[in-house]
């Protein structure tokens, strides 16, 4: 009996597990067609790396951009420094320009008022000269004809450097003459007949002539219209000898010549 029992059980598992085989089938089965197909897997998966590598790129090229505005900042900031010095340099400079400037105005001020004041006095020593002109003698006048062709015919419109040299030039030739013994020759018309004759000027003051025969002499005195000649034979000797030393002629000796002032009475030396 015992036996039978034991039997039935073992027919009773055997009967069972073939049924449970076929459950877990069932339910493999159906767990096995919730899952997606392996080309839908390897399309989600192909997918999935391409967006992490488009991630990946979007990130390198966020971090290059970032990168990029960092230096675009730095270069912004130190351009706003050089700027900062640039605007200061630029305060300094236009404040030195404009000290130079006031410097400027007030040199122009005072070389125009210097100028004013110059040609007031060069038209005053124009002024002064003009008429003793008249007194410069021949080798004098023959010496400084150009500039006093400018200065007689000067215009006032010249300018003013030129006035200037002239004024300047006629004053040094009328001191150095001034200052000078001067030995010339002239022609002068004696009893109708023209002779040449040797003058002696003493300066600006007094001059003498003879001629190569010795027989006309006299002298000579500037004046408002120019040198006035007078005749004076006795004089021949004299200013003869003075005449022979003067061009290296004669040994130097004293010579007495007389003096004559504007009335014509005589001095002596």
């Amino acid at each position: 009996m015992q036996n039978v029992t034991v039997s039935s059980a073992a027919f009773f598992v055997l009967l069972l597990c073939p049924l449970l085989l076929v459950g877990q089938e069932a339910d493999l089965s159906k767990l096995t067609k919730d899952l997606p197909q392996a080309s839908e897997v390897r399309t989600g998966l192909k997918q999935w790396v391409l967006t992490k590598q488009m991630i990946s790129r979007e990130q390198a090229g966020w971090e290059e951009q970032q990168q990029t505005l960092t230096d675009l900042n730095g270069v912004r900031q130190r351009e706003i420094k050089h700027l900062g010095e640039f605007t200061k340099t630029a305060g300094v400079r236009i404040a030195e320009i404009e000290k130079k400037r006031k410097q400027f105005s007030e040199e122009e001020a005072q070389l125009k008022k210097w100028r004013r004041d110059l040609k007031a006095q060069i038209t005053k020593l124009e002024n002064e000269l003009r008429p003793l002109l008249v007194i410069f003698p021949a080798p004098l006048r023959s010496k400084m004809a150009e500039v006093i062709g400018r200065f007689e015919t000067a215009d006032a419109q010249e300018p003013l450097q030129h006035r200037t040299r002239d004024v300047l030039l006629l004053m040094q030739a009328y001191l150095n003459f001034q200052n000078t013994i001067t030995l010339d020759t002239d022609i002068r018309s004696i009893d109708g007949e023209d002779r040449e004759v040797d003058v002696l000027y003493m300066g600006l003051t007094q001059a003498w002539y003879v001629d190569q025969t010795g027989e006309y002499s006299g002298y000579g005195m500037p004046g408002l219209k120019g040198w006035t000649w007078t005749e004076e034979p006795a004089l021949a000797t004299s200013i003869r000898q003075a005449i022979a030393i003067q061009s290296r002629q004669a040994t130097p000796a004293f010579v007495r010549l007389p003096f004559f002032n504007a009335s014509a009475s005589a001095r002596s030396k």
